[in-house]
């Protein structure tokens, strides 16, 4: 009974699956094949210093591979003294490494294009934190394992904990040593595969008392040093925590794939002080938190209107912060505090980092920036975080910021006090009130203020305007004495008054600077999409995109356009200027020749940015950026840069260019989705013509068919039992159908060349008048129960046509107009010149077309509705019109809508191939015209011609 009843269960169990979840899990496993196909995989073996084993386990991993048949080669392995590592390399493919002379030092380097034109399909890359020699490629090895996993090859590497940039600050606590090379925690994180290599400390400072980590020279050294137990446990422990971080944070994710979006965490970066200690903490509070990071950066405006320069200590921040994946977001203001208050509040961000260093406040004093950020925003939670350099932490901003002296400045404050000066003796002398003086000072210090460059202006303004108060306007007056008791307050008062009031203008001249300049940028970027929306081609977006950027940023642009097709993935570039000639032809030669086109191509197959300015092939002359969206790359533009600062854009034009060229990209994807849209509707007009069309041969082919098939075995049957009438009308009647079924066919062959262009239209002068006698000799036989006429003004006129396809024209009109009719109708076909232009025309006095019809009746197989005599278009009953097929009235019994619709559609099209179109017009008092034009032709000269006996 047990075995019995464990069958069932099995069963059981194995139809209760879902079927649902079960496609799910093949199709997810079905992307992740396609995507480890489309990328390569990193394995990273992690320590928590050199010599615990992290290269010994890589190198054994990759002889395991090997030998179950995957093709694995070195490209870099570190050049150690353990002769235990140096053997497990033999066996191993290694590839040649790259040299490169600095300084007269010989480096060795890994070769990425040798790995690339290789393509091994794993590849061993030591020292993931290595920071390249200058004439690399990148200018981090990881930077390098990046492109090895776009290139879809996978990466075996090592890295220490130390070298993680999120544990930076951590490592330096405990160690007391900065680690200049560092990889950022998304590329660890992200990693597909981690092995944790350790050791004991006990036994990795055995080894290295032995000689197997350091040079002996070096040991005694490094065990008072990085190597000391202390130092060594607290490594470890830190990377067990980071290992185990990146274990729990992958479960998590596993768990709830599709878990709402965390809480967002702003980093705010002002000061002098050290700031990258922040960037991290609030890039671990966002992971932490599952939500997004944001940096915000207020510039302040320096002298002449211009951006002031970017503390370095905000520029390293701002980095780190990028190459943590945060959003950079660039303001403008004198002080940083309420534009990050008041972006915190737009943006719903509720925790807010920031450096606990000091920050100037105007005149009021000093105060850090965390604090006025809790007062500015009190319903946010402000995070302070205290720098590790206390003393780099307390250094000032100096005059560069503030106060910056200028003669121009002393000058107007100079004349600032003479004006003022001169004006109150004017006053004095109609009326000596003290009160008037004062306000003189105060109102030319607060004039001649909006034209001052700096805070030297107010200082020598306010101190001049005491002093000058003072010697001219104290009594005794022309001395520096007082005797007053009030003179004090007033001096005092003159000195606060005219200090602020001149502060307050030069700042307001300030905020309306940047008002101006944020107006006019924000104005760019409304007109580039504006332009960018008109755009109608690739092309034309990127011109647009590149002529914005000028405008901009006031530099050259160098544009390429992606093109599968051209050599290295892009058409060849084109540079924009501003008009003004700052690039000589040599200039211009230098920004497009091959080796910057090479790292445009790069930046194109990559779509990353390169260039100036950013860790890959910085040598270059240009900052080279993607036009993309998502996987597509549409183009790149490279903003030049100055060779002599090589000073790339600031964070605020970054961000510009981003947004512009993201905006760039989106049109680029319009354009291709409304291009894909126009195929996709011809092609599901075609299906739609081609249902049509076998619905129209299956209805009008089977009456012609069947009737010939009919008559045919009648024919054959009994020749005896048949009249020689009977035959001959039999006969007859095939000889019809066969001749309807040709035209069918050959107006149906005629539509479809004709729209494909696969007819070639051969203009000639030719007689409209033999045109018209050629076309009444192949129209239907019933033409003998109309009455049909002929009006040309003039025998001898010419017109520019193709005699062949115009013939058949005028004889699908004029069956047109025979079949739907009534009998003793007249028809007439006319002709006659308008200026340059020979207009032809067919009309009828029948029933003429309904007006519901009339925008229909030249579509491919359209059939009005049925009536007593059938309207243009339908093509009812059986009729052996030639070329159209139009079918006698339905009154006549038969197939009522024998013929497919070609006819009408036909004649537009040889008509539109002429450069003209056809017009359907109502006669007066019934019926209908067709009309069309083509060009007239003049008689050609007979001089000089020889008579060919033909009467010509």
């Amino acid at each position: 009974m047990g075995e019995e009843a464990s069958v069932p269960s099995l069963n059981d169990s194995e139809k209760r699956r879902d079927p649902e979840a079960i496609l799910k899990r093949i199709h997810e496993d079905e992307e992740a094949d396609e995507g480890a196909a489309g990328r390569g995989r990193l394995k990273v073996f992690f320590g928590y210093a050199a010599g615990v084993g992290k290269t010994y386990a890589m190198l054994e991993e990759a002889h395991r591979v090997q030998d179950e048949g995957v093709d694995v080669v070195v490209g870099y392995v570190e050049p150690h003294t353990r002769a235990d590592t140096l053997a497990l390399l033999e066996g191993l493919v290694s590839l040649p490494v790259q040299t490169v002379e600095h300084r007269g030092v010989s480096l060795r380097e890994f070769d990425l294009d040798g790995a690339l034109a290789r393509k091994p399909q794993v590849v061993i890359v030591d020292e993931l934190a290595h920071t390249n020699a200058p004439g690399c490629r990148h200018r981090k090895r990881y930077q390098d394992v990046e492109e090895l996993l776009r290139a879809g090859i996978d990466v075996y590497t090592t890295v220490n904990v130390q070298h993680l940039e999120g544990v930076n600050d951590r490592v330096a606590a405990v160690t007391s040593v900065a680690v200049a090379e560092r990889v950022p925690d998304r590329l660890f994180d992200a990693a597909d595969s981690v092995e944790l290599v350790d050791l004991e400390p006990a036994e990795l400072i055995a080894r290295l008392r032995a000689g197997k980590v350091y040079a002996p020279e070096r040991v005694g050294w490094a065990l008072d040093h990085f190597f000391s137990r202390s130092n060594l446990g607290a490594l470890r422990e830190i990377a067990l925590r980071r290992a185990a971080d990146r274990l729990e944070r992958d479960r998590r994710q596993s768990r709830e794939p599709q878990a709402a979006g965390g809480e967002d965490v702003l980093v705010v970066l002002a000061g002098s002080g050290v700031q990258t200690r922040a960037v991290r903490m609030a890039a671990s509070m966002a992971e932490a938190a599952g939500g997004a990071l944001a940096a915000l950066v207020v510039e302040a405006e320096a002298e002449g209107g211009a951006v002031a320069p970017m503390p370095a200590a905000v520029k390293e921040a701002l980095d780190l912060a990028e190459q943590l994946g945060a959003r950079v977001v660039t303001l403008s203001g004198d002080d940083p505090v309420q534009p990050a208050a008041l972006y915190a509040a737009s943006a719903g961000v509720r925790q807010i980092v920031a450096p606990a260093a000091p920050l100037r406040s105007g005149l009021l004093g000093r105060r850090d920036l965390a604090s006025r950020l809790r007062r500015a925003a009190p319903e946010a939670v402000v995070t302070a975080v205290p720098a590790l350099d206390a003393p780099s932490v307390l250094e000032r901003t100096g005059p560069t910021a503030v106060f910056r002296p200028t003669a121009a400045d002393a000058v107007r404050a100079v004349a600032a006090v003479a004006l003022a000066s001169a004006i109150s003796e004017v006053a004095w002398l109609v009326s000596p009130a003290t009160s008037v003086i004062l306000m003189v000072y105060l109102l030319v210090s607060l004039l001649l203020a909006t034209r001052a460059d700096g805070f030297l202006y107010p200082v020598l303004a306010a101190l001049g305007s005491v002093v000058a108060y003072n010697f001219f306007f104290t009594a005794p007056r022309f001395t520096f004495h007082a005797y007053g008791l009030s003179a004090p307050v007033i001096f005092a008062f003159l000195l606060v008054g005219t200090l602020v009031a001149s502060s307050l203008a030069l700042r307001l001249k300030r905020q309306a600077a940047q008002a101006a300049r944020r107006s006019y940028r924000t104005e760019v970027l409304f007109e580039s999409a504006r332009m960018l929306q008109a755009a109608q081609s690739l092309a034309a977006c990127l011109e647009t995109a590149a002529s914005q950027v000028v405008k901009i940023l006031d530099r050259p642009v160098v544009v390429y356009e992606a093109d599968p097709l051209a050599p290295g993935g892009l058409r060849p570039p084109r540079l924009f200027d501003n008009g003004q000639g700052r690039l000589t032809p040599s200039e211009g030669a230098l920004l497009t020749a091959p080796d910057e086109a090479a790292v445009a191509a790069w930046v194109a197959s990559n779509g990353e940015a390169a260039g100036a300015g950013t860790d890959t092939l910085r040598e270059a002359r240009c900052l080279y950026l993607p036009v993309s969206t998502q996987d597509t790359v549409w183009g790149v533009i490279g903003v030049v840069v100055d060779p002599q600062d090589r000073e790339a854009p600031d964070a605020f034009e970054r961000n510009l260019l981003t947004a512009l060229l993201d905006e760039c990209g989106r049109a680029a994807e319009r354009l291709v989705l409304a291009r894909r849209h126009r195929d996709l509707a011809v092609k599901a007009e075609k299906e739609e013509l081609r249902s049509n069309l076998l619905r129209s041969i299956s209805h009008d082919l089977r009456t012609p068919l069947t009737s010939i098939s009919g008559d045919a075995d009648m024919l054959v049957a009994d020749e005896g039992a048949l009249s020689a009438e009977q035959r001959q009308r039999l006969a007859a009647d095939i000889a019809e159908d066969a001749r309807w079924l040709i035209g069918l066919v050959e107006n149906l062959l005629s539509v479809t060349r004709l729209d494909e262009g696969g007819v070639t239209v051969h203009q000639e002068p030719e007689l409209v008048a033999e045109v018209v006698d050629e076309a009444l000799r192949h129209v239907s036989r019933r033409a003998a129960d109309h009455q049909i006429t002929v009006r040309i003004e003039d025998d001898m006129l010419l017109a520019s046509m193709d005699a062949r396809l115009m013939v058949q024209v005028l004889v699908n009109l004029v069956n047109n107009a025979i079949a739907y009719t009534p009998v003793d109708s007249s028809i007439e076909v006319a002709a006659w010149q308008e200026g340059d232009r020979v207009r032809l025309s067919v009309s009828d006095n029948g029933p003429g077309i309904a007006n519901s019809d009339k925008g229909r009746v030249f579509d491919l197989f359209y059939h009005g509705a049925a009536s007593a005599v059938p309207r243009r278009g339908q093509d009812g009953g059986r009729e052996a019109a030639l070329p159209d097929g139009l079918a006698r009235p339905a009154s006549e019994g038969g197939d009522a809508r024998r013929g497919m619709g070609l006819g009408l559609a036909l004649c537009r099209s040889i008509v539109r191939a002429h450069g003209s179109d056809i017009v359907l017009t109502d006669a007066i008092p019934q019926g209908c015209v067709f009309s069309f034009d083509v060009a007239a032709a003049a008689v050609p000269s007979l001089e000089g011609e020889v008579d060919d006996g033909d009467g010509r």
